[in-house]
């Protein structure tokens, strides 16, 4: 709908604003996510201040071009009285749905979604391979699932079909991934958005990098109208958002947590997703916010593992926690090892009513006991506690915690140690078990952490 994302369109109309009609002009900016509104209006004598406004959750305006637009959630960020003769408004909108009438209360049955740097992920193709060559298909594989009471359809999107060989000198191929959430009872833009983030965190969470939407409309199955004989098609309600668009970063499919094939289908993910959504939150801020400080980033990691462990396991109950402890490993001979990392003093305390830091790190370190992360909780027995202490320091930055604190290229080696850890298990409650690839992965680490400690040590002689 808008090929250069970063320039600002203006359109001009007149908009509803609580039933008075003032003219005004639309602004638009799909990089930023800036949707802004700029009226102008005559005063008269009977009101020479003008209104004051708040947030408005419904503005409709008609455009010189025709189209209609229905902007939601508008909060009043300028209200400006000149010379007593005119007063200007500015309104921000969280998102605005481009249609072809006016709807105060409007609701659909689906949602299409067009999204960019996700197609890798998806594992589908919009070309297959012949004795010529490659050739599209026609009729695209498509992968769907029945999540949160809506059918989820994964599909591809290509911008040059290639049915007949292409007349241009250059032609550009495009493939996207197109994701429809699609129910029988009609439901809100919100509601259809709700669904649509969900999927998205989840799908950045499988790549580690950011998924931007590029194009998105809505459909309303009453809401038709025929193109030849027989044949009804639906008016396309463009859906935009004040969303920015995020850096999306180099990657390779190797490096993801997971693709789409790999989630079973048979598994309903309805409330891991629901459990994961603070967990996702936190943990996209390892790419989200590239300039956001080592510090705050290494503060959401810990507390996304603790929100993780708190909505997993034990239904968040110490007497749970403590009941599982004995039951696993109080029939090992070494016992006492266990018992110091996951039920130290403090934990067992009768005045400590919760689980605390430590103990949730080293349950989610020690896991099924695969081995995996051996090197965090029986070679370095006391790694919980310092990072415990790291978080309690840059979190209140008491002096007594200081000199525990992990500083420097040791707090981003934590980083490191506990977003694998993370990733691990939300894989394991996904349906996922990819320890072959952490394994793979935290040897990688091990190997180059060695190499850049002898070249250091070769530096200093």
């Amino acid at each position: 709908m808008w090929e250069n994302i970063e320039q600002d369109r203006y359109y001009t109309g007149v908009f509803d604003i609580l039933g008075e009609y003032i003219s005004g002009e639309l602004i638009y900016n799909k990089k930023n996510g800036v949707i802004l509104l700029n009226l102008v209006k005559e005063l008269g004598e009977n009101s020479p201040l003008g209104k004051s406004y708040g947030t408005l959750s419904i503005i409709i305006g008609k455009l010189n071009s025709g189209s209609v637009v229905m902007l939601f959630n508008n909060r009043c960020t300028n209200n400006y009285t000149q010379l007593f003769q005119s007063q200007q408004l500015n309104f921000s909108a969280e998102y605005m749905i481009w249609t072809n009438k006016e709807n105060l209360n409007p609701k659909y049955n689906k949602i299409i979604s067009v999204l960019k740097n996700a197609y890798a992920w998806s594992g589908l193709s919009a070309f297959e391979e012949s004795d010529s060559g490659l050739k599209a298909i026609i009729n695209t594989k498509e992968k769907t699932y029945n999540w949160f009471g809506a059918k989820i359809t994964f599909s591809t999107y290509l911008n040059n079909p290639l049915i007949m060989p292409p007349r241009d000198e250059e032609t550009k191929i495009v493939q996207r991934l197109i994701v429809e959430i699609e129910t029988s009872e009609k439901h809100s833009p919100k509601e259809f958005a709700f669904l649509r983030n969900k999927i998205i965190s989840l799908i950045s969470f499988a790549i580690k990098n950011n998924v931007n939407i590029e194009e998105e409309y809505l459909f309303d199955y009453d809401d038709s109208y025929t193109v030849a004989k027989d044949f009804v098609d639906y008016h396309k309600h463009y859906l935009i958002t004040s969303d920015a668009q995020r850096d999306i970063f180099e990657s390779h499919i190797w490096n993801y947590n997971f693709i789409l094939e790999q989630i079973p289908p048979e598994k309903d993910i309805n409330s891991e997703l629901a459990k994961l959504e603070p967990v996702f939150n936190l943990y996209l801020s390892l790419f989200k916010y590239r300039d956001m400080p080592s510090e705050m980033v290494f503060l959401n990691i810990v507390q996304a593992l603790e929100t993780f462990h708190s909505r997993f396991f034990y239904n968040d109950k110490k007497e749970k926690y403590i009941k599982s402890v004995m039951e696993r490993f109080g029939k090992y001979s070494n016992f006492e090892m266990y018992e110091k990392l996951l039920l130290c003093d403090t934990q067992k305390d009768e005045n400590c009513h919760y689980i605390i830091l430590v103990s949730r790190l080293n349950d989610l370190l020690i896991g099924n006991e695969s081995g995996l992360f051996l090197e965090y909780y029986w070679e370095n027995e006391n790694y919980a506690q310092t990072i415990a202490d790291t978080r309690h320091y840059y979190t209140h930055y008491g002096k007594s915690k200081e000199a525990k604190a992990l500083k420097g290229d040791e707090l981003l080696e934590a980083i490191y140690i506990l977003k694998v850890l993370l990733e691990y298990h939300i894989c394991l409650v996904l349906g996922i078990d990819n320890k072959d690839k952490i394994a793979e992965e935290l040897k990688n680490h091990y190997h180059w952490k060695q190499l850049d400690e002898m070249q250091f040590q070769k530096t200093e002689r």
